[in-house]
C-alpha cells in the first residue's frame, strides 16, 4: 500500500480531484519543522567522514587534532520536485507482521488517504508525467547513517533520522525551483480516507488461502 498524510482539505482534494502537488528539492532543503518534511541534506550529492586524524597548517605552523570530522558537499542551489509517499511492503516492512508505525507520522497532518492500488498509482503517475514530457525517475528511499558513510548520495538517499517515513518517491527533472502541480485520475475506486490517529493503529495480517 501507499498512504498519503496531509491535511483534511488536501487529502480529500487528492481524493477526488486527483489533485498532485509536487513541492521542490529547494523547499525541502529549506523548511525548517525540525526533520518532518525539512532535509537540510536533500541536494547533498556526496559525504565524506574523517577520523581521527591531525591537520597542519603550514602558513601558520598550526597543527590539530580531529576525532571526526563530517564534510557534506551540496549544490548551491536544488532543482527538480519531489512528491512523497509512505510505502508499506517488503522492502520498507522487512518484519511486515511486527509493523507499528511511529508516532511521529501523526505530524504530517490529521488524515490519510490509503491506497489499495500502487500499482495503479505508479502508472497514472508515470503516464502524466509522459504526457507532460517531464523527465522522471521513482523508486524506494534507501536510509543512510551520515556520520558513517564515504562517498556520493543522490536524490533517493536521505539520512536515516528519516527512516520511519519508509518513502517511496517521485523525481521530476527541472531548472526550476517552483512548484508542479497537476492531475490524475481521482482515486476514489483505488483508495479510502481515514484519520491517521486510525492509520497509527493499523496492524497487518497474514493473509490465508482457502
Amino acid at each position: 500500500m501507499f498512504l498519503k498524510f496531509g491535511s483534511k482539505e488536501n487529502i480529500n482534494d487528492l481524493y477526488k480531484n486527483g489533485t498532485i502537488y509536487m513541492n521542490s528539492r529547494e523547499y525541502f532543503r529549506k523548511i525548517e519543522d525540525q526533520e518532518l518534511r525539512g532535509d537540510s541534506y536533500e541536494g547533498v550529492y556526496e559525504i565524506r567522514n574523517y577520523g581521527p586524524g591531525k591537520v597542519h597548517i603550514p602558513s601558520t605552523n598550526f597543527s590539530f587534532r580531529y576525532e571526526h570530522i563530517h564534510v557534506p558537499l551540496s549544490f548551491n542551489e536544488v532543482w527538480g520536485n519531489i512528491y512523497c509517499l509512505y510505502a508499506i511492503s517488503e522492502q520498507t516492512v522487512p518484519e511486515m507482521f511486527d509493523f507499528k508505525m511511529d508516532e511521529r507520522i501523526s505530524r504530517f497532518g490529521s488524515h490519510c488517504l490509503v491506497i489499495k492500488e500502487p500499482n495503479w498509482f505508479i502508472e497514472s503517475m508515470t503516464y502524466k508525467f509522459k504526457l507532460l514530457n517531464h523527465k522522471f525517475h521513482l523508486g524506494f528511499v534507501d536510509y543512510y547513517e551520515k556520520e558513517k558513510v564515504n562517498g556520493e548520495v543522490d536524490v533517493f538517499s536521505k539520512p536515516n533520522v528519516f527512516s520511519c517515513q519508509k518513502e517511496f518517491r517521485f523525481y521530476v527533472e527541472s531548472n526550476s525551483i517552483l512548484p508542479i502541480t497537476f492531475h490524475i485520475e481521482d482515486l476514489k475506486n483505488y483508495s479510502t480516507i481515514i484519520p491517521t490517529e486510525h492509520a497509527l493503529k493499523m496492524e497487518l495480517a497474514p493473509t490465508t488461502n482457502t
